[in-house]
């Protein structure tokens, strides 16, 4: 931060303070809205009823935009839509910011292990709860509220910021897909993600994939006259998870800056087996899907080839050849990095230690849209207040300072990277 900005910094930062009741009520707002992913329309309204309240342009895209061929079997496309918004009309020759938010959320799941009910926005004791609350509509409000404090900078800015809040991240990232068609080059991204407010240089990627065994059934009497598929399967686990290990530790020690305080920065997991239909007999089938972790940079194909070639090794020890295992691949997110000498960590830095206190940075290993970023060579940070480990489970929740203070560190980071950028 430089003498000259600072006063004006600290008005930013007096604005977002002087709107943070403002701000909370707006998320319990959004959280209330039960934008469950195929549902995104349902908080588009409010979204929209806010941007034009605050004097911001703003378009729908619709996800029909998209191929076809590129709506990964989405239900209900007609309907939803991203939202492309800017806090000031663009200027000609500029290059644009893009900050990125997604609108939708995953299903609550049963209600019942809920305190609040799931989308109850409720405010109680410094925190607001609710499905989405952390993922992502708390980090969405922080951004929106950070970028309007600016109103009185944005003609300064060497950038001009687009805001883009999209839809289906939780399921296919089609819609982040979607607005390359309408800003096909942004000059940087910061995509809201929860990150405890603590900056993220790098993703690591994700390979899904599902794993399906054929033995032959028999009698469980006398299984030797079968092939347990089952069996075979649980050698396929084994031998993945030896490769697994060893992936992590060199992963884990090349990116330790990012993700030393964590296990793995590549995990491998299995979300779901099943096996046999009869307690009785040995399974003639057996199934594991799951996801397998990808570092940035990594040649997913090579990979692919790799792990398939450890199934056949696998498959031949056993005596399993005539019989081979089979993989299929799914949806695949891409590692990536920002290198740490790039202005928009070094701005995130300064942006942190001036709000928080702290220069500290992480990395992320759940699949996000930076993914769609960060490969094509954009320089890209997510960041966000509240904790990830609370997306996704029941009695999801903000607290409510974290939602202040992050606009706070989004609003420093964007002046931070305007000096950095001249």
């Amino acid at each position: 931060m430089t003498t000259s900005t600072a006063p004006r910094r600290d008005e930013v930062r007096a604005e977002i303070g002087r709107r943070r009741e403002e701000m909370l009520e707006f998320l319990s707002a959004l959280v209330r809205c039960e934008s469950v992913s195929g549902a995104e329309f349902l908080v588009t309204d409010l979204l929209e009823s806010w941007l034009a309240e605050h004097g911001w342009s703003y378009e729908r895209q619709p996800l029909t935009e998209l191929a076809a061929a590129q709506r990964a079997g989405e239900p209900d496309i007609e309907r939803r839509a991203n939202i492309i918004a800017r806090p000031r009309p663009p200027r000609p020759g500029r290059p644009t910011l893009v900050v990125n938010g997604h609108i939708d959320v995953v299903p609550p799941g049963d209600s019942a292990l809920w305190t609040h009910t799931p989308f109850s926005g409720r405010r109680v004791d410094g925190r607001l709860y609710g499905r989405g609350a952390v993922d992502t509509k708390g980090p969405i409000a922080a951004g929106l509220y950070a970028v309007n404090a600016l109103a009185p900078l944005l003609d300064s800015l060497p950038f001009d910021i687009a805001v883009q809040l999209v839809c289906a991240e939780e399921t296919t990232g089609i819609g982040t897909r979607a607005t390359f068609s309408r800003l096909p080059d942004p000059s940087a991204a910061i995509v809201l993600e929860p990150t405890n407010g603590v900056p993220a240089p790098i993703g690591t990627g994700l390979l899904f994939f599902e794993i399906q065994v054929t033995g032959i059934a028999a009698h469980t009497s006398a299984p030797w006259r079968g092939a347990d598929a089952f069996q075979h399967l649980l050698r396929i686990h084994q031998a993945l998870t030896v490769i697994a290990d060893e992936r992590g530790a060199r992963f884990g020690e090349r990116y330790r800056r990012y993700f030393g305080d964590i296990p793995t920065p590549v995990p491998f997991a299995v979300g779901t087996v099943s096996a046999g239909t009869w307690r009785a007999a040995v399974p003639a089938a057996a199934r594991m899907a799951g996801r397998w972790g990808t570092a940035p940079g990594e040649d997913l194909d090579e990979l692919r080839r790799e792990l398939e070639a450890v199934l056949a090794r696998v498959d031949a020890e056993a005596g399993w050849s005539e019989r081979p295992t089979r993989i299929e691949w799914q949806h695949e997110l891409p590692g990536w990095q920002t290198p740490l000498d790039n202005p928009l960590v070094a701005a995130a830095q300064a942006a942190t230690t001036s709000v928080t206190g702290s220069d500290r940075l992480t990395g992320l290993t759940a699949g996000t849209d930076a993914a769609q970023y960060g490969p094509k060579g954009i320089p890209t940070l997510i960041y966000g207040p509240g904790d990830t480990a609370l997306a996704h489970g029941a009695d999801e929740f903000i607290e409510e300072d974290a939602v202040e203070i992050g606009a706070q560190v989004i609003a420093e980071l964007l002046l931070e990277y305007a000096e950095r950028s001249r």
